[in-house]
Parts: structure tokens; sequence; C-alpha cells
């Protein structure tokens, strides 16, 4: 493999000792990657505004729950084997031939974590899958299911690559066009297609984009060459940390969050659900704006520091006030003018949702630093620490929601959101209390 293509911009300040603030330096490096974001979120919104207009708050709800079992699918490998290329191939003490091992291996894996959800899941298909197939056969649904979900999380895993080498515009001109093939795509199953179509576009679209990350490393063949060889115990030892991780985001994050929702489903319908969930999707909305802006940068780079504590706090620190401060902005806005959003981005009559929101951006608020957090444990391989985070963090969910439930009906979901968060938050103040601390 040749040399790295060298480092970005937003490296430059380390690497030559300027004392540029780093608001500066965080808007001009996140520059691409926030545009890039504002597209996935515009291409989402609009997603969600064509499911709400032709299929109601029933459609929303469905969606809402396809997406889950799709992240079912993909979380894992993109948390997992994903997140450890992208650390060890930030990493500059990692050798080239190690980063190829890497790749092959994260490969092999993705594809095995991939068979084995996919016979998990078929079979409890009662549970996970009969919702969404309504007019196709399992066989008919599957055929276009699957295929679309392994060209999602190949490229994922290019893109992993991708940003080791800090390359952020090629990435935001990947997600761009991804995205402008995707709400195609998705505008194109709604409203011509039943509904099992509808929501088999999603993931068609998304595994379209597999091309445009091919088309990248078609170009770059002679200066990136991966390898998909067999697997090797070493580097298979190396990314099994970040899986265990990634395990305990689906079984305390996902998987709890498509259990409840299939409860809450059960409990009020899908008419009275999908109000809650436009509320949560204006939440997973901004939530991905964050984490492809700041998290597209903040990791690798973050990664990059990992043996210079000094760097590392002080790099997270003012990242993290930053990042507050921008977050209650656009929160605030965004809760003074919810009905208004509500309404725009999804259809009329979804402002009877708005009294759901003031619990919702205060958990946010503490999702987004929690996040920052949580990419440090991540980063610095603290796998247990990780895992009983997100325990801690899911008991509180499950306790509250069966405690508030009966009272309080959706509003306690909302209320549930933020004690979670905060929670989470907490305890990961604790766990990384000597570095922030120190």
């Amino acid at each position: 493999m040749a040399k790295n293509p060298g480092p970005s911009y937003f490296e430059k300040p380390y690497l030559r000792g300027k004392s540029k603030k780093l608001k500066s330096q965080f808007f001009k490096s996140s520059s691409w990657s926030f545009s890039a974001v504002v597209f996935r979120a515009l291409g989402g919104l609009t997603i969600n505004k064509l499911f709400a207009v032709f299929l109601g708050t029933s459609g929303i709800t469905l969606l809402s729950h396809f997406q889950n079992l799709i992240s079912l699918f993909t979380l894992l490998p993109s948390e997992g084997v994903n997140r450890g290329i992208m650390k060890f191939w930030s990493d500059p003490q990692v050798e080239e031939g190690q980063k190829k091992s890497l790749f092959r291996t994260g490969f092999w894996i993705s594809i095995l974590m991939m068979l084995v959800v996919l016979a998990v899941l078929l079979w409890y298909k009662d549970f996970f899958f009969d919702r969404f197939i309504d007019q196709l056969s399992t066989t008919q649904f599957l055929i276009i299911f699957v295929p679309a979900v392994f060209l999602t999380l190949m490229t994922a895993m290019l893109n992993a690559v991708i940003l080791s080498y800090r390359d952020v515009k090629s990435y935001a001109i990947i997600s761009i066009a991804g995205v402008v093939l995707l709400t195609g795509t998705v505008y194109f199953g709604v409203t011509q297609g039943n509904i099992d179509q509808a929501l088999l576009s999603f993931p068609v679209g998304y595994g379209l984009m597999f091309f445009c990350a091919l088309f990248y490393f078609f170009k770059k063949r002679k200066t990136i060459q991966l390898s998909f060889k067999a697997p090797d115990k070493k580097s298979a030892r190396m990314i099994w940390s970040f899986v265990f991780m990634a395990l305990s985001s689906i079984v305390f994050g996902k998987l709890l969050d498509f259990g409840v929702r299939d409860y809450i489903i059960n409990e009020f319908g899908t008419d009275r659900t999908g109000l809650w969930q436009s509320v949560v999707k204006m939440s997973n909305s901004y939530l991905l704006v964050f984490t492809g802006t700041v998290g597209v940068v903040y990791y690798p780079k973050m990664a990059s520091l990992i043996h210079d504590n000094k760097a590392l706090k002080d790099y997270v620190s003012k990242v993290m006030g930053f990042v507050a401060f921008v977050t209650v902005l656009c929160l605030g806005i965004y809760y003074f003018n919810r009905s208004f959003f509500l309404q725009l981005f999804f259809a009329k009559g979804f402002d009877k949702a708005a009294y759901l929101v003031q619990y919702q951006v205060i958990g946010d608020f503490f999702a987004i630093l929690s996040y920052l957090l949580a990419y440090l444990l991540s980063a610095r391989v603290q796998t247990w620490k990780y895992i009983k985070a997100q325990l801690f963090s899911a008991i509180i969910y499950l306790g509250l929601i069966s405690l508030l439930l009966g009272q309080y009906n959706l509003e306690a979901l909302t209320m549930a959101h933020m004690w979670r968060y905060i929670g989470f938050f907490l305890i990961l103040v604790i766990f990384n209390r000597k570095l922030l601390f120190k």
C-alpha cells in the first residue's frame, strides 16, 4: 500500500504547532463533512415527508421500525469492525501490512455477522419481519432485502478506509451522490409501489451508494490496494474488542428500541405511535448532523492522539465545549418552533406531537455529549467500561418506562429517554474522569 496521502487541514495546526482557535479549525476541517451531512439530513427528512404524506402516521411508524430492523444488521459491522478499522488505520504506529490484514479480516467478520444475524432474525420471523411483509412473499422480500443490506455494509466499510485517510472531501462527495440516489429510489418506491416496496426502497437506495464508493477505489487502485484474502488471528483479536462494544450497542440500544417500539405499537396502535416516532425521527435527523459532521473528523483525530494524553485531553475538552454551545443554540431554536418544524418535515396534523418534544430535546443534548465521551472509550479500547455504560442506560430506560407509562402514556417514553442519556452521560464522565480531570 502506498503512503498515507498526508494530513488533512484539520491536523496541520497540531503538526505545525500553530495556535489557531479550535472553532476556526473545527469549522474549516468539518466544512465538507457538514455539507454531506446537510444533504443526508435533508434526504432523511424528505424520506420522512414522503412516508408521512403518502402513508400517514402509520407509515412513519413502519418506516422507523424497518430502519431499526436494518440497523440490527448494520450496527455491529459499522460500530464494531469499521470503528476498529478506522481506529487502527488512523494510528501512525500501525504498519501498512497490518492495515491490509485488518481490512480483509474485517470483511470476513462482517459477512459472518450478517449471516448470523439473518439466521437469528429469521428464526423469530414473526416478531422481526411479519410487520413489513404484506403483499410480497417472504422469499420475494428477502431476495431484495439481503443483497441491499450487504451492499450497505460494504459501503460503510469502504467509507471507514476513506475516513482513516481523513479524505473528508471524497467521503462527502460519495455521501451526497448516495443521498441523491437514495431519495430518488424511495420516491419511486413510495409513489409507485405497495407498502412492502416502499419500505424496501430504503435499503435498496442505500445499497446503491456502494457503487459511488467503489468508483473512488477504482480511481485510487494504484495507491490504495485492499485485500480480500483469508482472515488472520492477530487482526481478528484487534477487531473483536470493538465488536463486543458494538454488540452492547445492539443489545442495549437498537434491539431494546425495537422491542419497546413493538410493545408501544401493540399498546397504542400505529397512528399514535407515529406521533412519538415523528419526534424521535427529528432527533435522529439532527443527531445525524452531529455524528456525520463531528464524528467524521473527531474520531479519527482522537485516535491519532491516543498516545498523547495531554493533547487528547485538551482536544476532547475543547470540542465538547464547542459542541455543547452549538447544541444548546440549535435545540433551543427547534424547541421554541417545534409545531412548525413537525408540520414542515412531516405533514399536517403532526404538530399534535409537539408536547413530546420538551423532554426529548433535553435527552438529546446529553446524548450528543455522551457520544463524544463514548467515542473516547472506544478509541482507548476500554471495552468493559463501554458495555457497563450501555447496560446502565438501558436499565434506566426500561425501568422508567415500566414505572411511568401507565400514568403519562407516550410522554413517559420521552421522559425515560431524557433520564437515560443523563445517566449515560454521568457514567461516562466517571469512566473518563482520569483523563478529563487529571
